[in-house]
């Protein structure tokens, strides 16, 4: 009896020893091959995060200003900041402005007889204006093309209407631009001064009324005696808004 009972304990006690040992551990996984030859794919790129208001979008390099106006067929070059006593008068991204193309008809320029000097945010719009709408509405109302612009110098230190005292300019940043009259291929011109005893020309008005939706302040004569002779347009910002306008 006694030798049945510690054949059947014998067994079980084996057992629990058995499992009291320590389980080894498993071997690392294998890694996963790849064909003969072949490099594993590079890790993807993570996307940049969107703008916040936190992170707002970033403002392009003047390189960028630059190029782009160069790519849509400007005649532009980089300029030399002039050189002022006033540390107030500063021009970001000085360009000189030499023509403009006019999209609708390809391979044609209109010359800025001038070259003034810009800044490039500025020389942006102004082109434009100058080649999508100025251009087309001359050659279609006076049926002779664009062929130059008369302007000013661009950018000049100086307050706003010449005054001795008060703000300063737009033209002290290189955000404004006196326009004098619009010369056409048949050897006519458009000048903005009214001549004496004549009405001013209609084209004239068309253009002016035009430009109250590509810049910010336009002013000519009839607006105030400072203005009397040409066309100031500019992209300075009134207030808190970009969309308030001063069309004069």
């Amino acid at each position: 009896m006694l030798i049945r009972s510690v054949a059947v304990i014998v067994p079980v006690l084996m057992a629990q020893v058995a499992w009291a040992q320590p389980v080894p551990p498993l071997p690392p996984p294998r890694p996963i091959e790849t064909p003969s030859g072949a490099t594993p794919p590079a890790p993807q790129p993570q996307a940049p995060l969107a703008p916040t208001a936190d992170t707002p979008p970033a403002v392009p390099a003047s390189e960028d200003c630059l190029a782009s106006l160069k790519a849509a067929g400007f005649e532009i070059e980089p300029a030399e900041p002039p050189h002022v006593s006033n540390e107030l008068c500063r021009i970001e991204t000085p360009v000189r402005l030499k023509a403009v193309p006019v999209p609708t008809k390809p391979e044609t320029h209109v010359r800025l007889a001038n070259q003034p000097v810009l800044a490039c945010r500025f020389a942006g719009p102004f082109g434009h204006w100058i080649g999508d709408l100025v251009a087309p509405l001359i050659a279609g109302i006076k049926g002779s093309d664009l062929k130059a612009v008369q302007t000013g110098p661009g950018f000049e230190c100086r307050n706003r209407n010449r005054a001795t005292t008060g703000k300063l300019s737009a033209h002290a940043q290189g955000l404004a631009i006196d326009i004098a009259g619009f010369d056409l291929a048949d050897g006519t011109s458009l000048r903005i001064k009214p001549a004496t005893d004549t009405a001013p020309d209609p084209a004239l008005a068309v253009l002016r009324t035009a430009a109250c939706g590509w810049f910010t302040t336009i002013l000519g004569p009839g607006s105030d005696e400072a203005h009397h002779d040409h066309l100031h347009v500019d992209i300075e910002q009134h207030g808190s808004s970009d969309r308030y306008r001063i069309c004069q």
